[in-house]
């Protein structure tokens, strides 16, 4: 009779491990495929950057120094002057007077002043009148262009505001109507201002 094996020596035999997985391919990156010449370079956005010209500035180009404080407070700066157009407030004398300087400053002229005649009118559809204050007396003309010449009282004191022509000794008024009680009384302090405010104007322009 032939040996069979014994079912005993089978059992003894450990059994075989499973295979290991196959791992799956490997994919490329991102930046194995780009060149290295291309390498990003990253920046901090949140300091200031300075210009790519700054290192090649040349060194032996001159750089204008620039005024130091004190520099500065040795050199007094003049005021510069106003040039807007401004409303003078004044007497019938003080607007004769001032007129002289119309051609440096720009303004108008507000004269307080009681209406001393009838109105009546001239060419091109002027309306003239004249106004007085004290002893001083001028002649109003007011063209209608787009207001109208509101009804004058003779006696009251009226608001003119309009440019003096000195050539003809003219008020040429672009505003005319009664004066509010208000303004009345503030007249003659508004005078005082604009005189002290000339005053230091005219100086100013004889020193620059």
């Amino acid at each position: 009779m032939g040996r069979q094996p014994s079912p005993y020596s089978q059992q003894s035999r450990p059994p075989l491990p499973p295979p290991p997985p196959v791992p799956p391919p490997r994919r490329p990156s991102a930046h194995a495929v780009q060149p290295q010449k291309n390498s990003w370079k990253f920046t901090n956005s949140f300091e200031p950057q300075r210009p790519s010209f700054e290192g090649k500035r040349n060194s032996n180009q001159p750089q204008t120094a620039r005024p130091t404080e004190t520099q500065q407070g040795a050199f007094p700066v003049k005021p510069a002057i106003e040039n807007s157009l401004r409303i003078l407030t004044a007497v019938i004398d003080g607007m004769r007077h001032w007129s002289q300087f119309r051609d440096k400053v720009p303004y108008l002229f507000e004269i307080f002043a009681t209406l001393d005649s009838a109105v009546t009118l001239g060419r091109y559809g002027a309306k003239n009148f004249l106004i007085r204050d004290g002893k001083d007396v001028v002649q109003c003309v007011f063209y209608e262009n787009e207001q109208v010449l509101p009804r004058l009282i003779r006696g009251q004191v009226h608001r003119c505001v309009g440019n003096y022509d000195r050539s003809r000794d003219v008020l040429i008024c672009v505003s005319v109507r009664p004066g509010l009680p208000s303004e009345l009384r503030n007249a003659q302090e508004a005078v005082k201002a604009c005189d002290a405010e000339m005053r230091l104007l005219v100086k100013l322009l004889s020193e620059v």
